[in-house]
């Protein structure tokens, strides 16, 4: 992982040693250009000073955490190491948590999806369905809010499945990767012979050859267990939610 380290005075710049990566001094408003030019050029940038001047500095950067650079900031004293953005997908969680070790600082992680035990097993499977050529960020969007329309946090979501005829699908794989979830995919016939009742389509029967996807792939990837979320459609992505014994 390529880092950057951006530092605001002198205390800073001695802790900045002591974190590694490639230092820049962004004292002053120079701060804002700094991160500006080097924002797509480094993996992961980490700032040694207040959360508000970093929160500032890449407010206009932000695009996506699918895409965007991990952020870490660390207060001048060395005591914390702040996950600040693409704190999962980005890797800046488990960068604070590097960094915090490395100086002897406490981590600061806030996001769910590191902490999943608080919220229940992980023993969920997403069945997934998707419309050809969305990105990874609409995927992400859409799971994300039906998820939470039901309560399920995406932390407890341990792999997923689909039909296999979306082993090309570039969007759909870039979702599973960053969030780290092993995605199987399955032949229509194997997934038609899934015994169980299922919301069919008569659509996606004529499209893919089996009359459900999500649901379908749930079951048959998750086993002996039940859905807690049947087919929920919205902007062209299908999703189920099976719970494992």
């Amino acid at each position: 992982m390529r880092m950057a380290v951006i530092t605001f005075s002198e205390t800073g710049a001695e802790l900045a040693k002591r974190i590694g990566g490639e230092a820049y001094s962004g004292r002053g408003n120079s701060v804002f250009e700094v991160a500006a030019g080097i924002w797509n050029e480094f993996d992961a940038l980490v700032f040694v000073g207040a959360c508000g001047i970093a929160v500032r500095a890449i407010a206009p950067l932000v695009k996506s955490k699918l895409k965007d650079p991990a952020v870490v900031v660390c207060d001048e004293t060395g005591k914390f190491a702040i996950s600040l953005l693409s704190g999962h997908a980005g890797g800046a969680n488990s960068l604070a948590e590097e960094i915090a070790e490395r100086i002897g600082a406490v981590p600061v992680i806030t996001t769910a999806s590191d902490r999943y035990g608080d919220l229940g097993d992980k023993n969920l499977v997403l069945g997934i369905g998707c419309r050809r050529g969305l990105s990874a960020e609409a995927i992400e969007r859409t799971v994300t809010i039906l998820l939470w329309n039901h309560k399920i946090p995406l932390a407890r979501v341990e792999q997923a499945a689909t039909i296999d005829v979306k082993r090309d699908e570039a969007g759909l794989i870039r979702f599973a990767e960053a969030h780290k979830l092993p995605m199987h995919f399955y032949p229509a016939e194997e997934l038609a012979a899934v015994p169980g009742e299922f919301s069919a389509s008569k659509r996606v029967l004529k499209n893919v050859g089996v009359d459900n996807v999500c649901e379908r792939a749930a079951a048959l990837l998750g086993g002996a267990g039940k859905f807690i979320m049947r087919k929920t459609a919205r902007d062209g992505v299908t999703v189920a939610v099976f719970e494992r014994n």
